[in-house]
């Protein structure tokens, strides 16, 4: 679905006249000074490569009768072949020629293989010669040599026409098999020939008259072995071309009194063809070449009116005629040849010696959701938005009476540029037959040498005025044009600026901006447009390498403030290279690219790529086929791919759904967001987590546009306590960008929203948002985790409407399991819920019915408890029991103790003396086992075991509580304080020991001092034996200063 974009039609002159072949030099614009070579009938001439008119050309050989030349980069040489059968060699630098070959019968024509190692001759006495590139004979035979027998077509039945589908033709068609009428006088046929090279080398194609066939071709290989004869066609034409990539050979040829090319295989056997939109006996091809890449094929014509060229590509097993370019039969079309080092450049030389140089680019023309292709005289027009339509098939179509070349387009008009000129402008809202709006032709101007092909045609966006291109030599010519309605319908160049260097993009800005790219020197250039003139140039951006397309992006949004902040960037791209925004590099291997809001969007081989345009960040990538381009961006967040067969793909890639969900929550647009959300399998949290502070504040406008109780109940269903906007679909969001309530909690989202929207829904009065909101609130339940309230809220409603309160329950059972809700209608101790609920599951009524007739029997309080000890809620069971009685005290201790409920027990039965005694000791039994001695100690003395209590209290040596322990059970004081003597210092606990044996213990003579000692507290010991006895202390204090040293 692209169109060829014309960058540039450079125009200049050579001073030469009749030329016949054109020499350029490869590493194009590496040498400081490029030479080009022209070739004519007997001279070969050398000129500069901008062809500057004040230049005269250079002779640099003067050779009669030439029929062939060839530049040789690797001896920087040229080849020069004559009639007379000489093969010169030219030295570009020194201009001596020396002798390559000879032929003594004459040469008709020569073609060098591309990779220049094999020459072609045909000789006057129709021989093929193929030689080395050091003219050593590889092989020679006559043009109508026949082949072997292996080589010759077998036909084993296979693919019969008669068994073949025609189409619209019917059944007749299989009859009619076209038999091959050999011409009656060959010698009034052109007797012309040429040659054709594979792209690789390999193999060529030589077309000729031969004498019992007429107009043919042969295959041979680079050996010159034929390999394959064409197939037997009338109606055949001399040109002949052979595609670069090497799949077809393209012959001109009437077939059935229809002008076609036909598009032959290697093996000689006609694959397909296409039809032309003239007839090639008025108009004759003269020449067939494919560009060096084989997207393009160029076909020369000649009338008596003058010459055209016309250029095809393909697509998806359709050609399409993309542009005719006209010359005037005054100064006729010498010829034209494609530049092998520069893509898409075509040269072109007129009789009179003008010269053209013109570059094009594959580029989608769109405006708003609609998509234009040229097809010859047709413009096929596609919205892409409203339906994806498989090329070649189209929408609408325009048909114009002459061959269009461009197409530009803003808001309110199409406008259309002509081969002839002509520009023709529609309203596009009036499709499928837009009216005409106006018609104007730009007359010749005598600022100008020329006005030619206008190249980068824009129609600009706010003005009813356009942008163009005219080149001449190295300086570029920007054109303002303005519509003159009342000077015969014409356009008039308003305002022009002249730069130096050759322009091949145009992007318009904002504020009255143009950026323009020139090619010499990758710099981008700022130009200032008012509404008459243009403005002086500045330079802005200077590039690593000059560009291909560019790009202007621009993006608003509000702020809270109700501000506005924007994004912009010019995008370039050097085609299959570097994009840049803003001169920073961003990827390289880069095939295509687009401004989506504030996205720009490329591809690589075979991967899609998300740059943010506010901060130049990769945000996102995706695979894609191998070799998708991107063709164009709708409203609905849609992307839509071309692979390189030529069919569509539509993707929705996520990152712009986001930000068009996004954009629709902003506005509050809740209903319009679900659908989104849902028709895309985004997940539903980012309603709430693309701002969680506005969409809690503005619930009541979200429950009022969810006018489906499922879709609440889906929406509910699927919150969980993340941030998906942080998590999952972080390349949309930043952390810095998200606002949440005062209250707020991401691990508490759920319990959050969900009590929100059900305090809101449980407000509802009005029997449609009751109605509304009953499965909702059975949802925000489940969520919540209240289910017991759920089941008692259908209950409530089976007391009124038993077949409403049926199909509640159905949806909750879809929501939790039958097992789990039966445990919970049992826990409500409602044994009509119970069976409602269990008459909805696959419970086999023998296994539940005798147990809750069982249950039925008991006390209500026994019935509670051995129900929760059935759902395991041992403390709600306990409470139960404890209720039951004294009679229950013993299954009470022994439920306690089997599941640990000590501390819940001791509050239950805190006022039933008794068992809370019993209970303490069985917690210290517990405590104690666990080597909690301490606490045991505690609940020993709560419970009465006062010697259990000192036994455990002694182990945690806590003597204080040991000897008022002892003094209450009535033991010794002095026995228990000795006892625990012993350990304490086995803790170094010493002055501890020290204290009891002084307080509860008797001695005589020498007081126990010695526990301090050996303690080392000497300190301690020396003041208390002064206490008792100054010698006492004297003797102490000797025996420490020997302890110490």
């Amino acid at each position: 679905m692209r169109n060829l974009k014309l960058q540039y039609c450079k125009e200049g002159t050579t001073g030469i006249r009749n030329a016949r072949q054109l020499l350029l030099q490869p590493d194009f614009g590496h040498k400081d000074k490029e030479l080009t070579y022209v070739v004519t009938d007997d001279k070969i001439y050398a000129i500069s490569e901008t062809g500057d008119v004040e230049e005269e050309p250079k002779i640099i050989a003067d050779v009669p009768n030439i029929v062939g030349a060839e530049y040789l980069p690797l001896s920087d040489e040229i080849c020069v072949a004559t009639a007379d059968g000489e093969v010169l060699l030219i030295n570009a630098v020194s201009l001596e020629i020396n002798d390559g070959t000879y032929c003594d019968v004459g040469i008709e024509c020569m073609a060098w293989s591309p990779n220049q190692e094999v020459v072609v001759f045909i000789t006057k006495a129709k021989n093929v010669v193929v030689m080395t590139c050091n003219y050593e004979v590889l092989g020679e035979q006559p043009l109508d040599a026949e082949l072997t027998t292996d080589q010759q077509f077998v036909n084993v039945g296979w693919g019969k026409k008669e068994t073949q589908f025609h189409g619209t033709a019917g059944k007749q068609a299989a009859k009619q098999s076209p038999q091959f009428q050999p011409p009656q006088d060959v010698h009034t046929l052109p007797q012309d020939i040429h040659i054709a090279w594979r792209g690789d080398g390999a193999f060529f194609a030589v077309s000729y008259v031969a004498s019992n066939v007429g107009r043919t071709f042969n295959v041979y290989d680079n050996e010159g072995k034929l390999q394959h004869m064409a197939e037997k066609w009338n109606g055949m034409q001399s040109a002949l071309t052979w595609r670069p990539s090497g799949n077809w050979i393209a012959v001109p040829q009437i077939i059935s009194n229809k002008s076609t090319v036909s598009l032959f295989e290697k093996n000689g056997l006609r694959h397909r063809e296409f039809e032309l939109p003239f007839d090639l006996q008025t108009e004759s091809i003269v020449k067939l070449q494919w560009s060096s890449d084989s997207d393009i094929l160029a076909l020369q014509t000649a009338t008596a009116d003058g010459q055209r060229i016309y250029l095809y590509t393909i697509g998806n097993y359709h050609w399409y005629l993309k542009q005719v370019l006209v010359y005037n039969p005054d100064d006729p079309l010498a010829f034209f040849h494609w530049s092998s080092g520069r893509e898409h450049t075509l040269h072109v030389l007129l009789e009179s010696g003008k010269r053209y140089v013109y570059r094009w680019n594959l580029a989608v023309d769109r405006f708003q959701n609609m998509v234009c292709v040229i097809d010859g005289k047709r413009v096929l027009l596609t919205d892409l938005y409203k339906a994806v339509v498989p090329p070649p098939m189209c929408q609408y179509t325009l048909e114009q009476d002459s061959y269009i070349n461009a197409i530009t387009a803003n808001s309110h008009h199409l406008c259309l540029y002509s081969s002839e000129g002509v520009m023709h402008f529609y309203d596009p809202s009036g499709l499928p037959n837009p009216p005409v709006v106006k018609t104007f032709v730009l007359p010749p101007n005598e600022k100008l040498p020329q006005i030619g092909q206008l190249a980068n045609l824009t129609q600009l966006k706010a003005k009813n005025k356009l942008l163009a291109t005219q080149s001449v030599g190295n300086k570029t010519h920007i054109l303002l044009l303005k519509d003159n309605e009342s000077e015969n319908r014409s356009y008039s160049i308003e305002s022009r600026q002249i730069i130096d260097g050759t322009v091949n993009a145009i992007a318009e800005g904002i504020d009255g901006n143009v950026f323009v790219h020139t090619i010499n020197n990758g710099q981008i250039l700022e130009i200032q447009l008012t509404d008459s003139s243009l403005k002086s140039s500045r330079l802005i951006h200077q590039l690593s390498q000059a560009a291909d397309y560019m790009d202007f992006g621009f993006f608003e949004r509000p702020r809270k403030d109700a501000q506005k902040v924007s994004a912009s960037g010019l995008v370039t791209l050097r085609s299959q290279q570097l994009l840049h925004i803003d001169g920073q590099r961003i990827d390289e291997d880069v095939t295509s690219f687009i401004v989506a809001e504030d996205y720009v969007i490329y591809t690589q081989l075979n991967a899609l790529h998300f740059v943010d345009l506010w901060d130049r960040r990769k945000i996102a990538s995706r695979s894609i086929e191998r070799g998708a381009k991107l063709v164009m961006h709708a409203q609905d967040a849609r992307l839509v791919l071309q692979l390189p067969r030529g069919n569509l793909e539509v993707i929705y890639p996520r990152v712009l759904l986001l930000r068009l969900i996004g954009s629709l929550l902003d506005a509050s647009l809740y209903r319009e967001a679900m659908l989104m959300v849902r028709k895309h399998r985004i997940n539903l949290n980012i309603i709430c987590d693309h701002n969680v502070e506005m969409f809690c504040s503005k619930l009541n406008v979200f429950l009022a546009q969810m006018h489906d109780s499922q879709w609440l109940c889906l929406f509910l269903s699927e919150l969980q306590n993340e941030d998906y906007a942080l998590n999952m679909y972080a390349s949309n969001y930043k952390t810095s960008q998200q606002h949440y309530p005062v209250d707020y909690q991401v691990d508490r989202k759920v319990e959050y929203i969900c009590g929100l929207l059900c305090g809101l829904m449980e407000q509802a009065t009005s029997p449609e948002d009751v109605a509304r909101f009953r499965l909702p609130i059975i949802t925000s339940y489940v969520k919540l985790g209240k289910l017991e309230q759920a089941l008692l809220l259908i209950w409530q409603h089976k007391q009124t409407d038993a077949q409403l309160a049926d199909q509640l329950l159905k949806y909750l059972l879809y929501l939790v399991d039958v097992n789990e809700l039966y445990n919970v209608a049992l826990g409500t101790y409602d044994f009509g819920l119970v069976l409602f609920v269990a008459q909805k599951s696959q419970k086999d009524p023998k296994e539940f019915l005798p147990y809750l007739n069982e249950l039925k029997s008991l006390p209500l309080d026994y019935r509670k408890f051995k129900i929760d000890e059935h759902l395991k809620r041992y403390d709600r069971a306990l409470t139960h029991l404890a209720a039951c009685g004294s009679e229950h005290y013993n299954l009470a201790l022994d439920f306690i103790r089997q599941h640990n409920l000590y501390k819940r027990a001791l509050a239950i039965y805190q006022d039933q003396a008794d068992i809370h005694g019993r209970i303490c000791v069985a917690f210290a039994d517990h405590l104690r086992a666990n080597a909690q001695l301490e606490t045991a100690s505690i609940m020993y003395e709560r419970g009465g075991q006062l010697q259990q209590a000192l036994l455990s209290a002694k182990h945690t040596l806590d003597w204080q509580r040991v000897l008022n322990l002892a003094q209450r059970s009535g033991e010794s004081l002095e026995q228990i304080a000795s006892s625990l003597v012993t350990p304490l210092q086995q803790q170094d606990r010493h002055l501890e020991a020290f204290e009891l044996l002084k307080q509860f213990t008797k001695w005589s003579g020498e007081p126990p001092l010695q526990v301090l000692i050996d303690g080392h507290l000497y300190g301690r010991a020396i003041y208390e034996a002064r206490l008792l006895d100054e010698d006492l202390a004297v003797d102490l204090l000797g025996k420490s200063k020997c302890l110490i040293t």
